[in-house]
This record gives structure tokens, sequence and C-alpha cells, in this order.
């Protein structure tokens, strides 16, 4: 009983944080989906014209598929760059490629949860359910989408906290 106050004010908090950037949330989630589209129509380019007559198989796959992963981490960050964040202090060449890079640790990060947490999430909560629809067994795709939601509230905390924070004042000496 005597947490009770403390967790009280604790999702107080993260309440008040979320409608706070709830714009931000929404632009972030915008850019996101733009960069399903980017990896899908890259993984397709990729896949069945770029790699089709170098590689086969599996490794074709793999390939094709990190492909798209990378062009669309890099046309999410210039989108969150320029848009969901573009009222942080930049900074110069230096920081812009400190951004980047933190970027990219950040959504591979929040990809490799998404993923855990989407098998997870399909082993130990949705495939015992045994939901369907239509005759469409929905447990892969709520796990799929169980894991996105944990990965993007994690990819827009540490963007917004380390990632896009604003540039430190420049040095003069």
């Amino acid at each position: 009983m005597a947490s009770e106050p403390l967790e009280q004010s604790n999702l107080s908090t993260t309440g008040n944080w979320l409608r706070a950037n709830r714009g931000r949330l929404l632009k972030f989630a915008s850019v996101g989906l733009s960069g399903v589209v980017v990896n899908l129509a890259i993984f397709l380019l990729a896949f069945h014209v770029v790699f089709a007559p170098l590689l086969s198989g599996d490794l074709q796959f793999i390939v094709a598929n990190g492909t798209g992963f990378v062009v669309s981490v890099f046309t999410n960050f210039l989108l969150n760059d320029w848009w969901t964040w573009g009222d942080r202090k930049k900074g110069g060449i230096r920081q812009w490629f400190h951004r980047i890079i933190k970027y990219y640790i950040t959504a591979s990060g929040a990809g490799a949860v998404q993923i855990l947490t989407a098998w997870i999430s399909l082993t130990v909560l949705w495939a015992p359910l045994q939901f369907a629809a239509f005759g469409f067994e929905l447990a892969p795709s709520l796990g799929v989408l169980t894991g996105i939601g944990c990965g993007m509230a994690i990819n827009f905390t540490v963007s917004h906290l380390w990632a896009f924070r604003d540039a430190p004042p420049s040095r003069t000496y």
C-alpha cells in the first residue's frame, strides 16, 4: 500500500509527458509509417532486381531485408531530424553525424526489442488464445503489432531524450 502514491505519481508524470509530446509523437508515428513504405519498397527492389542475379535463397532475403532497414532508418532520421525534432538546436556537421549514429543505435536497439517482444508475445500470449477472424489466425499479426508498439515506445523515448536532444553550445577559444 505504501507504494500506491509513488505508482500514481509515476503514471501521472508519464501521462503529463505524453500529453506534452503528443504532437511530436504523432509526427514520429507518421515518419515511422513512411519508413515502413520505404523499407518494403527498397526490400522488393533489392530482392527482385538488385540482388536476384547475385545472390540466392536466405542470403538474398537477408541482404535485401538489411538494405531496406538501413535505407528506411536513414530516411526516418532525415524526416525526424527536420520535422519531428526540427525545433531542436542542431549544431554543425559534426553534431549531425553524432545524431545519425545515435539514431541508428536507437533504431537498432528498438528493432531488436520489437522482434524479441513479437516472438515472446506470440508464443506466450497470442498463440495460446487462438484468436481468429474470417478463418485467419491472428496470433502472428498480434505478436508483430505488440512488438511494434514496444519498439516504437522505446525508439521515441530514446530519440527524444538522447538522439535528437539539443546540440551543446558551441565552444569558442
